[in-house]
């Protein structure tokens, strides 16, 4: 293979990538705001639900050791 098909190959694999991670996102913001139509009460509600539709729950191995400790002093304050 020459230099100039790696790259275009390079360049179409990049290309494919992308269309392929925004399909998927279409297709979980559409799962959402069908989720939304039948649970949220009015319209802000629809919007988050479908504006959160990317995120994912933490894992407790996430959370594990995460923990804030307060100095007591600052709580006398």
């Amino acid at each position: 293979m020459s230099k100039e098909s790696k790259r275009q190959n390079k360049e179409l694999f990049e290309h494919l990538q992308g269309t392929i991670e925004r399909d998927k996102m279409h297709w979980v913001r559409n799962d959402a705001k069908i989720r939304a139509c039948y649970t949220s009460k009015n319209y802000d509600e629809f919007r988050e639900i479908v504006a959160a539709a990317h995120l994912k729950p933490l894992s407790k191995k996430d959370v594990a050791g995460k923990q804030t400790e307060w100095k007591s002093t600052d709580l006398e304050s």
